[in-house]
């Protein structure tokens, strides 16, 4: 029996997958704030079960290498090692929670997901997607299948330098705004969402949550055009990442900035950025939101515990 985990900055999901499955049953959720660690999560999981476990897929939020990461927003070490001692000698893989999204996006069913740009995929022997996630960080997970197998490199995208042609239309909204975003994940991730809007509007903004909800209110109009522009920001930069990484099979958008930008019309100020033609290379991808919190799991099914550690 395996064991797959989705370890986030507020909970834990963890289901199990019977042996000749690769579809997870049984998931239960589970607060990080009430636990030392997250052994005591899935001692707390086990508890009532009697089932064997013999393989463990752990998917955290925060970088991974050796096998072992830490947590971005809490301080937890998740460590393939030590999890394998402690529960038995059993076989550990410890990945990236983007990685285990780029395993699971083109498995991924229509109602799990909301469609951004609605273009048709065609059919390929080698197809290539992209997930990109904006959320309390920023990174993509390149995805490739070919012949049965999905190979999803690891990345470090955020940390590059902000795209020109993006820069430029920082610099047209309110001359100099460029500079407080010297990169990708400087703009496009919860930090960078609330610094453009505190920039843009002058006034010092702590949670966006609030201005997204009061949308169309007379007093909300400086933040709903800032929320605007942002959304057409993410186009542009979906514009960028399709020429670099040539998703034909499609965009898969996750975590809780782009879902939360890119609701109503927002998600048309998005598509119409996203699917500017550039003047070299022509390629009009679909473009979906994940809308699953459990597809990290399903990615996790279907990874090889014992392949090289992500």
């Amino acid at each position: 029996m395996r064991l797959v985990a989705d370890i986030g900055g507020t909970n834990t999901r963890i289901a199990f997958v019977p042996p000749g499955s690769t579809t997870p049953e049984g998931a239960r959720s589970f607060r990080n704030a009430g636990f030392d660690g997250f052994e005591d999560v899935i001692s707390e999981f086990l508890f009532h079960e009697v089932a064997q476990i013999g393989e463990l897929i752990v998917a955290m939020a925060g970088p991974v290498a050796g096998n072992c990461g830490r947590l971005t927003n809490l301080d937890w070490v998740i460590d393939g090692q030590t999890l394998s001692q402690r529960f038995g000698g059993i076989a550990v893989r410890v990945i990236n929670d983007l990685t285990a999204l780029g395993h699971a996006a083109l498995k991924l069913t229509p109602h799990q997901l909301v469609p951004v740009v609605e273009n048709p995929v065609h059919g390929s022997l080698q197809r290539q997607a992209l997930v990109v996630g904006i959320g309390t960080g920023f990174n993509v997970s390149p995805t490739v299948e070919a012949v049965g197998h999905i190979l999803c490199p690891a990345v470090e995208a955020g940390h590059t330098s902000l795209y020109a042609s993006i820069e430029a239309e920082l610099d047209r909204l309110k001359p100099g705004l460029a500079q407080n975003f010297p990169t990708v994940e400087a703009l496009f991730s919860g930090r960078g969402r609330r610094n453009f809007l505190s920039l843009l509007t002058g006034e010092t903004v702590e949670s966006a949550t609030p201005y997204i909800a009061n949308h169309g209110k007379t007093e909300n109009a400086p933040f709903d055009a800032a929320l605007d522009y942002y959304a057409t920001l993410i186009g542009m930069l979906l514009a960028e990442l399709k020429i670099a990484y040539l998703p034909t099979s499609g965009i898969f958008l996750a975590g809780g900035v782009a879902r939360s930008s890119l609701t109503g019309e927002r998600s048309h100020l998005c598509s119409e950025a996203a699917m500017r033609e550039n003047t070299c290379i022509q390629i009009s991808p679909p473009v979906w939101l994940i809308d699953d919190d459990a597809a990290a799991l399903t990615g996790c099914a279907s990874i090889e515990v014992l392949a090289h550690p992500a």
